[in-house]
């Protein structure tokens, strides 16, 4: 059987053209059959498959060339208006808190803990990059740090006690809405503490009865009712 020289097509004998490449059919020599369809057929699934490292590398890689590239713009919009580095400095500094959050997972993969130490301080030093950007510090270390600490400490306990909890369910939102209540707190007596330079508590215990009482009523219906009772019988469904 022929086979087209130039594309490895398998021709018709009474072919007068390869109907893939218009190459005239009397130039096509036969070939073997196995060497015929290792050039004519190329299956995607047969190349070599991406390992996670490399695909993570490459999604590192696509974050880190988009971070720049928006950098750059925002670097010559500013330059063009103002001829200086003004306002630029913030959208920058949250390109850099964004590039830091996605990609230092991806980078630091095989050391969880230091991933997690990245993030963390990654929300702190970005504060008071904000806070230095007039040449002084003035609301970064007794607002804003402190509020991002207890934010992530209180979402950093959720987190544990949601792993370490035998039964997971709605319980997991419990330690959601308790984070959430201790996270209000901590921004009240921060914001207190800062403008009337004492402890002042309204608004938040407000919010943290509200979560609290609703979490509380889920870790109950968690541990007495799902794990101990059918709901089916309970409510006869």
């Amino acid at each position: 059987m022929p086979y087209c020289p130039k594309c490895g097509v398998e021709l018709d004998e009474k072919a007068a053209a390869c109907p893939l490449c218009g190459t005239p059919s009397f130039a096509a020599p036969a070939q073997p059959e196995g060497a015929a369809r290792a050039e004519r057929y190329i299956d995607p699934e047969d190349q070599e498959k991406l390992t996670e490292g490399e695909r993570l590398k490459i999604a590192w890689e696509m974050i880190s060339v988009s971070a720049a590239i928006a950098a750059a713009v925002v670097c010559a919009m500013n330059l063009l208006m103002n001829r200086e580095l003004s306002w630029a400095l913030y959208p920058l500094a949250s390109l850099v808190l964004a590039w830091l959050l996605l990609t230092s997972p991806f980078r630091l993969r095989s050391h969880p803990t230091l991933a997690v130490l990245v993030a963390a301080c990654a929300t702190p030093a970005f504060l008071v990059g904000l806070d230095l950007f007039d040449g002084r510090l003035d609301w970064s270390l007794r607002v804003g740090v402190p509020i991002a600490f207890m934010a992530e400490l209180s979402a950093a306990l959720a987190a544990f006690a949601g792993v370490k909890a035998r039964r997971k369910g709605i319980n997991i939102i419990a330690f959601a809405l308790i984070a959430a209540a201790a996270t209000c707190i901590g921004i009240e007596v921060a914001l207190g503490l800062f403008l009337a330079g004492k402890i002042v508590l309204q608004w938040s215990v407000v919010v943290a009865v509200s979560l609290g009482s609703v979490a509380t009523f889920l870790l109950y219906l968690h541990h007495r009712v799902t794990t101990k009772v059918n709901l089916r019988k309970l409510f006869r469904l």
